[in-house]
């Protein structure tokens, strides 16, 4: 379709051009490979003056068949007849068809530039580096990766560099390294890095864990806060005062890894350090005895009996920490909770169903769904007073 002047009226009429916009944003969303549809819409549901049926609407139905006689859109009647009485105006049920060849000219009509789709020139990147990664690079074409203010060629040819580090190294490093000097880009990409460079050594970050050791240990308290770790460290409750006490922050505790010389190191405090330590370890990493009973105290909420669940697939035998739930829980009865949309950053508030403690699943749970969430660090709600 060659280029065309726009009818003298388009400038004016802010729900035909409305139209036209909506209809270049959806020549946007096409993929490239079906750049070659037409996009159709229903005449109604975008130009609400044909609603009103009146002389406005005759006019409004007058400016779409200008367009129609300029070739920019094609005007398809209501399929079924039944739909239709005689007596209707021309519009009810008709679809406006706007074929591939008029996305250039409405473009010039409403001056909007055609941008190359993202996924087009991620695909293009990462074909052009494909001899750096393992199978084309087939893993990296299946995950976009966006970093703000770096184009998709920009971003690829840093994975490429990849391909020159000789490991072993650790995904903080080797992002640093190739990203720009940011260490953070490959957090939780680990799986990527292998499928496009399998002969890379990766080694996995140590999950640090807090370990504070009394002169007599009578049990652990894994502790889901660092507030609440740092005030159990001073003997608040008075009931944690002859328990290791672990913090790791939260779901980290419960990583496979945690267990592992390998992938965690813990970091000791206490006066019962140089007695303690050698024992606390063979228990943790070499299935030694435990210094007591396990137990855990964390948020009342969906996140906290969460990570109590998954602690338990590392720590059998471990269970929610009365001491510090129950005043929690009657606060929480007596004073009422928070929803999980209150501070907006709850995507691990999903009740777990069965923690596998009864304690956690007979009483917290069901109150945490009747009555809703308190946190650890509430004062009403911990035990600090005790």
């Amino acid at each position: 379709m060659s280029f065309m002047a726009p009818p003298v009226w388009l400038q004016e009429d802010a729900e035909i051009r409305a139209l036209l916009h909506a209809i270049v944003d959806r020549f946007d969303r096409q993929p490239a490979d079906a750049r070659q549809r037409h996009v159709s819409v229903p005449a109604e549901r975008h130009l609400p003056t044909l609603a009103r049926v009146d002389a406005q609407a005759d006019q409004c139905w007058a400016l779409v068949r200008q367009l129609e006689q300029l070739g920019v859109l094609s005007v398809r009647g209501a399929r079924s007849v039944a739909r239709r009485n005689p007596l209707d105006p021309q519009w009810i049920g008709a679809k406006l068809a706007f074929p591939l060849e008029s996305e250039p000219v409405l473009r010039k009509w409403l001056g909007r530039e055609w941008l190359e789709p993202a996924s087009a020139l991620w695909r293009q990147a990462v074909q052009a580096h494909a001899k750096s990664f393992a199978l084309e690079g087939e893993a990296l074409l299946a995950r976009r990766i966006d970093i703000p203010a770096r184009s998709a060629a920009e971003v690829v040819a840093a994975f490429s560099r990849i391909a020159n580090v000789s490991g072993p190294t650790t995904l903080r490093q080797l992002s640093a390294a190739v990203f720009w000097g940011d260490s953070k880009v490959l957090d939780d990409r680990g799986e990527l890095i292998t499928a496009l460079f399998p002969d890379l050594v990766v080694l996995e970050r140590p999950l640090v864990v807090s370990v504070f050791l009394p002169e007599a240990c009578n049990g652990v308290l894994f502790i889901e806060n660092q507030d609440t770790y740092t005030t159990g460290v001073r003997g608040i409750p008075a009931q944690c005062r002859d328990l290791a006490l672990v913090y790791a922050a939260g779901f980290r505790s419960a990583a496979v890894r945690v267990r592992s010389r390998s992938g965690s190191l813990l970091h000791y405090a206490g006066s019962g350090v140089a007695t303690g330590r050698e024992p606390f370890e063979r228990w943790w990493y070499d299935s030694g005895s435990a210094p007591g009973p396990c137990w855990f105290w964390g948020d009342l909420d969906f996140a906290g009996m969460q990570i109590l669940k998954s602690l338990r697939s590392r720590f059998a035998t471990l269970g929610a920490w009365q001491p510090g739930y129950q005043p929690m829980l009657e606060a929480l009865r007596r004073l009422g909770g928070y929803a999980q949309t209150v501070s907006g950053e709850d995507p691990a508030q999903v009740d777990p169903g069965l923690t596998g403690c009864p304690y956690a699943d007979d009483f917290l749970l069901p109150a945490i769904r009747e009555c809703g969430h308190r946190d650890q660090e509430s004062p009403q709600g911990s035990a600090a007073g005790t």
